[in-house]
This record gives C-alpha cells, sequence and structure tokens, in this order.
C-alpha cells in the first residue's frame, strides 16, 4: 500500500478547488489501513479539523435508511413488491401529472400502485420539493412538530411526476421509506435504527440531528459554495430545509454522525453485513440485493443525468451500484457501492475485497469532480508499493 497521491490530492487538490477541510479512512477487513484530516474546520479561525468532529449527513442517510429497510425484508416484516397503500392507505388512488405542450400538465389517474421497490430505487414519481403545498399545510396543522408519518401522509396530496416504475428521480422517496420503517415496525423511526442499525455495530455517535447544543458543539463548520461568485461563506445549521418540524425524522438527509462511525457502517457492508465487532446488520443475501441495480435503461440514463459521478452505475436500495467501470472510468470492481451527501459525505464498500471507504467534508458541490477521482485514489493506493 502507497497513500502517496491520495494524501496529495487531500492536502493540495482539494483545497484548490475550495473544499476547506475533509476526513478521510479506509478499512481493509476490518482494519484500519488510513485516516487523514486535510485542511481546515474553519477558515476563518483556521482550526484545523477535528478527528471527532460531527458531520450532517445529508442524503448520505439514505444509506442507514435502505438497510434499515433492507432488514424488515429480512424479517418478513416488508416484502418490495407490497404496494405503499398496504401501510398508508392515503396512497391507493393516486393522481399523476401529463405534460401539456404550453408546458403546464394534466391529472390523471395513475395506472400502478407505488410500491416498497419504487420508493427504494426513487421510482415512485415523488419530487424534492421541500416547500410543497402538502408540506406547508402539515407544519401548520401540527403546530411545527410535523411527526414523521403525518408528513408522509400529506405526500398523498401532492401528484407524482410520473407513472411509477417508469423513470428515476431523486427524491423525497427514502423519507417514505421512514414512514414505512415506522409502520412495519411498530417503531419510531430513529428508534428503530438507534436499536438495530447503529448501536450494535458501535455507532454511537449517529442519530438524528435535533439541533442541540451538544451537538453543536461538536459539528463541524458548514459552508456552502456560490460558483457563480466563485465564493464560499459559513452556513447556519438551524436553518435546514429538511428539518420539516421538530418531531420530523428525515430518513432522505436527516441524520448526524462522525467519521468513527460511518466507516463501521461501511466496513460492515464491505463483508456482506457482519461489522467489525461481528453484529451482523444484514445478511448477505440482504446486501447483494441492496446493492443489485433496480433500474432499467430508461431509468438508469434517467439516474446518469444526476452528474458525470453516476455514469456508469446502476442504483439499488438507495445506493449507487457499479455496473460499468469502462464506463464510468473506474478503477472500482462492479459491485461497488454506497452513496453521498449534499455537503459531500461520501460512504463506499467493496465486499469482494472488504474495502470500506469514508470520506467528510462540510461543503459539497463539487460532488463530480470529487467522486470519480476519490475511488481511483483509494483502489490504485491499496495495490501501489
Amino acid at each position: 500500500m502507497n497513500f502517496e497521491y491520495l494524501t496529495r490530492f487531500l492536502d493540495n487538490t482539494l483545497p484548490m478547488v475550495g473544499v476547506p477541510g475533509s476526513d478521510t479512512v479506509i478499512y481493509v477487513d476490518h482494519k484500519e489501513v488510513y485516516r487523514h484530516q486535510s485542511g481546515f474546520d474553519n477558515l476563518k479561525f483556521r482550526t484545523p479539523v477535528r478527528d471527532n468532529a460531527l458531520y450532517l449527513m445529508y442524503s448520505c442517510s439514505k444509506v442507514s435508511t435502505c438497510v434499515a429497510a433492507t432488514q424488515l425484508i429480512e424479517k418478513g416484516e416488508i416484502q418490495v413488491n407490497e404496494p405503499l397503500y398496504a401501510y398508508f392507505p392515503e396512497y391507493r388512488h393516486m393522481a399523476v401529472k401529463v405534460p401539456r405542450p404550453d408546458g403546464t400538465f394534466d391529472l390523471v389517474e395513475a395506472k400502478n400502485p407505488i410500491t416498497i421497490r419504487h420508493l427504494l430505487s426513487m421510482t415512485a414519481g415523488f419530487n424534492y420539493d421541500l416547500d410543497s403545498p402538502a408540506i406547508q399545510d402539515v407544519k401548520v396543522k401540527t403546530s411545527g412538530k410535523c411527526p414523521t408519518r403525518e408528513v408522509v401522509r400529506a405526500l398523498a396530496d401532492q401528484p407524482l411526476e410520473f407513472e411509477p416504475g417508469t423513470h428515476f428521480r431523486y427524491s423525497l422517496c427514502l423519507d417514505v421509506v421512514g414512514g414505512v420503517v415506522e409502520e412495519a415496525s411498530g417503531m419510531r423511526f430513529g428508534e428503530y435504527l438507534k436499536q438495530n442499525v447503529f448501536e450494535p455495530l458501535g455507532m454511537n455517535e449517529t442519530g438524528f440531528f435535533k439541533g442541540t447544543e451538544e451537538q453543536k458543539s461538536r459539528l463541524a463548520t458548514l459552508y456552502s459554495v456560490n460558483k457563480a461568485a466563485d465564493t464560499i461563506s459559513e452556513d447556519n445549521p438551524d436553518n435546514l430545509p429538511y428539518r420539516f418540524g421538530t418531531d420530523y425524522e428525515s430518513g432522505g438527509a436527516g441524520l448526524i454522525s462522525s467519521v468513527h462511525d460511518q466507516i463501521l457502517l461501511a466496513d460492515a457492508l464491505s463483508d456482506f453485513g457482519r461489522g467489525k465487532n461481528g453484529y451482523q446488520v444484514l445478511t448477505k443475501a440482504g446486501v447483494e440485493l441492496m446493492r443489485s441495480n433496480q433500474l432499467d435503461e430508461t431509468c438508469i440514463h434517467d439516474f446518469w443525468k444526476m452528474g458525470n459521478q453516476m455514469v456508469g452505475y446502476g442504483y439499488g436500495f438507495g445506493v449507487r451500484t457499479q455496473l460499468y467501470p469502462a464506463r464510468s472510468g473506474s478503477l472500482s470492481p462492479i459491485g461497488e457501492f454506497g452513496w453521498d451527501g449534499a455537503r459531500l459525505s461520501y460512504l463506499a464498500a467493496i465486499p469482494e475485497r472488504k474495502i470500506a471507504v469514508f470520506h467528510a467534508e462540510h461543503v459539497g458541490a463539487f460532488h463530480s469532480f470529487v467522486e470519480p477521482r476519490l475511488i481511483n485514489l483509494v483502489i490504485s493506493s491499496l495495490e501501489r508499493d
């Protein structure tokens, strides 16, 4: 192993493109072989990246959500081809938008029901409108609390963007899965994750972001990038758009975690579900199902439009999954899988080689530049003398 080029990329290249600081860790066969913090936690005060910092996971939360859903598939509590209305009757009759030439649309009743598979594979027809009338209405009705299942029920009032199963669209699908986990398990979503995923794996610093002083005291400084103005500025973590209310637990974007915790999850997935401490969070069959491509040709091309970092990959249950390394220009093998978040938390697992990777930033905006290079540098570093 030789990590010279990876370290140079983290220390020199990332700051040049606008990343203030990062923390990267690699496990092979449950053992840490690389950990490196680079740059600054806070640019203004020039404080270094802390090895115990907490990061908002944003969409990297989706990996944990789909692990929970796959667990429930293994337990026989849910089945992927079941209709969503089996858990939330509000979804029995859904309206679908049919575009007109003038840019408006008609509404027709969906021919097919939304299934659990559609939710897990982002093909249900939802959008990512965080200010939709349905969400605003539930905020008012619940006095700003927005319990998870109340939000899920409210989303049934919004028309779908397309007939379920016909396209891929990144959306609130996995927020809805959080509600399904609650219905199927009889537990609050966050409590299910805590008892069945996080604590058994030793992930004691992971949970939903509530904005407590304890959480914020360890939170890495949050930044946003204005590419047009070529500027970077601090963000206020109290103003997060996916925190609809005090009781809402977003399966798509709500978790806060640490590098230490997330590598434990990646490590378990890299050993077909078995964690460093021996806990089996999923069976091998469950991991195989979770990383199996769920998209047909039309949906894959929809998926690739998300960015160059997705080209060559398919999409499983909440995770990208490597299908065509030659097409993606990737050194990672078929079956490498994982996901990322808006501020570029990045998780990857390669079960065939028991390789696990987690990379944390708190700025994002450079996904298509960072991610393909990062996974290639990891693979080449592990193979270089």
